[in-house]
């Protein structure tokens, strides 16, 4: 999937106009920094994104969308509740895939 794909999926679930270049570069924003934020976190997002890397970048990036200002009673709302599974699932698999499996002989 390509990041013109992962963009108009993001898009699409958002409901924003993609004549809207505003609201096309906020989702653009919030895609990069879901691909840093998994980065950080030491997952590698392959060009040809698996479809478990692909849900985690679409879980995240969606969340900076839609809180792109903390809500002045109670600042910005937690992550989603299971992003620290996607990304452990995704650290610990050898193909990226998410299985949960680990290379023979990379045990500690």
């Amino acid at each position: 999937m390509t990041d013109n794909e992962m963009l108009e999926q993001l898009r699409r679930f958002a409901v924003e106009d993609p004549n809207d270049e505003e609201a096309m570069r906020n989702l653009r924003d919030a895609l990069d920094g879901a691909e840093a934020y998994l980065a950080a976190g030491g997952v590698t997002i392959a060009a040809d994104r698996t479809d478990l890397q692909a849900l985690a970048l679409r879980k995240l990036a969606l969340y900076y969308y839609e809180c792109r200002a903390p809500d002045p009673r109670y600042g910005f709302p937690d992550l989603p509740p299971d992003l620290n599974a996607l990304v452990l699932q995704l650290r610990t698999a050898p193909d990226g895939e998410g299985s949960g499996e680990q290379e023979a002989g990379s045990r500690d």
